[in-house]
């Protein structure tokens, strides 16, 4: 009897230390994917309210930022493009940028420091910002980065070639940011997100900021959406102007 409790307690070891270790599960703890709060950030020849906030969303190999005020429905910037992380340092690689259009292009190399949760990145011209992790619930089958890769026109499925003018949507488990640019000439189009559910076949946006027209923020706006066996994303519906659309989006892999 002895020696069946304690193979018992053995093997019930084992398990939870296979559940509670980031090692053995294959997680890792600093896994920079999610939604962040930016809690301090100065951009020059820009005022902001006391209201407005920063967030930044990081999917694999990309990242959006956003900066507006939801009350006054303000929409102050947005930027990005590709992210990188090793070690202690994060690379941001600037696709498009609203408020500072000349940084496309550009490399900018951080250096890292805090936990899972808490980051402070530190430029070596001396600029840095903090970030926090937002708490986010539950665990959505659409997280990651998009692109959209056909739309319907005249009642017929149109392919969208990949290229440098490009439509990314970046989703984390319960925020959404969507953008239009072009990577090569800094070319901005536009910009939208918020918050977003995805259940049962119905996926609904909350705009809470939205680059062109702030009439459109707080709007709910329901879709039916589908995730097929070739893990493409069936997305239908009528978009914030009442026009119908009906798109496929592909997800972006770390290698692309």
């Amino acid at each position: 009897m002895k020696l069946q409790v304690t193979l018992i307690v053995v093997v019930l070891a084992l398990i939870f230390s296979s559940v509670a270790s980031p090692e053995l599960s294959g997680k890792d703890k600093n896994d920079p994917d999610g939604a962040w709060v930016i809690e301090n950030f100065e951009i020059k020849n820009v005022t902001v309210s006391e209201d407005a906030e920063g967030i930044l969303l990081i999917s694999g190999a990309y990242y959006y930022w956003s900066l507006f005020d939801v009350k006054s429905k303000t929409f102050y910037g947005a930027g990005g493009g590709t992210f990188k992380k090793g070690g202690n340092t994060v690379e941001f690689t600037v696709e498009f940028h609203t408020l500072k259009p000349e940084l496309v292009g550009q490399r900018i190399m951080f250096l890292k420091k805090g936990g899972a949760d808490n980051w402070r990145l530190t430029s070596s011209q001396g600029i840095y910002f903090d970030l926090k992790r937002m708490k986010e619930k539950g665990k959505s089958l659409l997280k990651g980065a998009w692109r959209i890769t056909e739309r319907e026109r005249n009642d017929a499925m149109t392919p969208m070639p990949e290229g440098s003018r490009k439509t990314i949507k970046i989703l984390t488990d319960t925020r959404f940011q969507w953008a239009a640019f072009n990577s090569e000439t800094g070319e901005f189009f536009g910009t939208g997100g918020g918050t977003y559910t995805a259940e049962e076949g119905k996926y609904m946006e909350h705009i809470e900021f939205f680059s062109s027209d702030r009439s459109r923020v707080g709007l709910n706006l329901t879709f039916d959406y589908e995730l097929t066996e070739e893990g493409k994303w069936k997305h239908s519906g009528l978009s914030s102007r009442g026009d119908k659309i009906n798109e496929i989006w592909t997800k972006i892999s770390d290698a692309d």
